[in-house]
């Protein structure tokens, strides 16, 4: 019996040891993996393909940039080439696996119906299901629809005075982006098209050296003509409020720099980097944004083909 009883607790301590060993490099990969799948939304079959299907938003800025003729030549370029893009990524795929859409908005919406039509037509979303013409239907859509979009906007800025529908950046960033423009199943990708300045009449705010806007009149205010612009903006931390954080997950495309501000050399290197801090302050990781001036289609098609298809 006294043999027995040895035995017995030899085996409970043997199975407790084992209930107790760490478990290896592996082990904890795959519990860590479950663990973020019983907290998200996105089903597993979802989740394992998360970095191959795309979810891209765009962003229109719609203020009085786009009095230009050229402004929109570029704009509807560069809507083409995303568009053409978004399609390689599809063609790249086996149709079970479909699981991709590309979007648009504005921020504030614009009162025009005709135009707001237009962007539910450029909603495309790829699945299983999908119609063997989606594809050519996309292609047709982003070549035709986007220029009508910008002439109503223009015809309705002209109807009222000028009174372009504008474009809150921030607040989109703030209220939005992650409604939108993020969520746990898909590759979250943000192209905004805009010349890089930032102002809507209802959302000003300044903390200290930081607001929520950047005109051409308050970047010359900042007076940053010198080549030592850039230590004076880490000096005096100047820049973008941030509006949102945690944006870890998101990725951002920003096209159209396009310097108003003819007497400062830097200007455009100085809105750059507005940005680039304002991204990296919401936690949207260097690698994750890219932001390039405005140039000719030809030179944008493949920045934009890299960003989406990298």
């Amino acid at each position: 019996m006294k043999n027995f009883s040895l035995l017995f607790v030899a085996i409970i301590c043997l199975l407790w040891s084992c209930k107790n060993e760490p478990k290896n490099e592996s082990q904890k990969d795959i519990a860590t993996a479950n663990t973020k799948a019983s907290n998200s939304d996105c089903p597993a079959y979802l989740a394992k393909e998360k970095q191959n299907n795309l979810n891209i938003s765009v962003l229109l800025d719609l203020s009085d940039r786009i009095e230009e003729s050229k402004t929109i030549e570029k704009d509807t370029a560069y809507l083409k080439s995303l568009a053409d893009a978004f399609i390689q990524h599809i063609n790249g795929k086996k149709s079970v696996l479909l699981e991709d859409r590309m979007q648009l908005f504005f921020n504030p919406e614009p009162s025009s119906n005709e135009i707001n039509e237009i962007a539910n037509k450029l909603n495309i979303v790829f699945t299983k299901d999908a119609s063997v013409n989606l594809i050519e239907d996309t292609k047709n859509l982003y070549a035709e629809e986007p220029l009508k979009l910008y002439k109503l906007a223009q015809a309705d800025a002209d109807g009222n005075k000028k009174n372009y529908p504008g474009s809150d950046i921030w607040r989109f960033f703030k209220d939005n982006v992650r409604d939108y423009s993020m969520d746990d199943c898909h590759r979250n990708v943000l192209v905004i098209l805009t010349d890089g300045y930032m102002f809507y009449e209802n959302t000003q705010m300044t903390e200290e050296n930081k607001t929520s806007y950047l005109t051409p009149n308050s970047l010359k205010k900042l007076n940053l003509e010198s080549s030592n612009w850039k230590k004076i903006m880490e000096e005096k931390d100047i820049g973008f409020i941030p509006a949102n954080q945690n944006l870890e997950d998101l990725e951002v495309l920003v096209i159209g720099i396009n310097s108003l501000n003819d007497e400062n050399p830097y200007a455009q290197d100085v809105i750059q980097v507005y940005w680039s801090k304002w991204f990296e302050e919401m936690g949207i990781v260097e690698g994750n944004y890219k932001i390039k001036n405005a140039v000719i289609p030809s030179n944008m098609e493949g920045i934009i083909m890299n960003f989406i298809n990298k």
